[in-house]
């Protein structure tokens, strides 16, 4: 499966979200984090999963789910998911919305991922 399948299976899952209408993204970022601390995944996974729904143009929803997946040792999709963060991320550092230096841990991430 592609990433493009499994983002429309996780629209179907979540109809109710709609992109940019969430203003919960820094929320569902840290809880989703703490959940992986934890070791919850399921549950970061389903709060990630909202995050990249929510919005869609910002890299920490598919950051996030690519952490959970790497946590369970599926490294495509943690992999794809990954990658699929970065150019949001310099999207953002573009645009002036984000400090370039944030792009750093996402790589790490996938450095880290790619070594698994």
């Amino acid at each position: 499966m592609n990433l493009d399948d499994y983002l429309e299976q996780i629209k179907k899952q979540y109809p109710h979200i709609r992109p940019l209408e969430e203003e919960d993204d820094i929320e569902w970022w840290n809880q989703g984090l703490d959940l992986i601390e934890a070791g919850d995944l399921n549950a970061a996974e389903e709060v990630f999963k909202k995050l990249a729904l929510a919005q869609p143009d910002m890299p920490d929803g598919f950051n996030g789910l690519g952490l959970v997946y790497e946590k369970r040792g599926d490294r495509p999709k943690a992999e794809a998911f990954i990658r699929e963060a970065i150019p949001k991320a310099q999207a953002r550092v573009q645009a002036g919305h984000m400090d370039a230096e944030l792009i750093d841990p996402i790589r790490a991430d996938l450095d880290r991922v790619l070594k698994m």
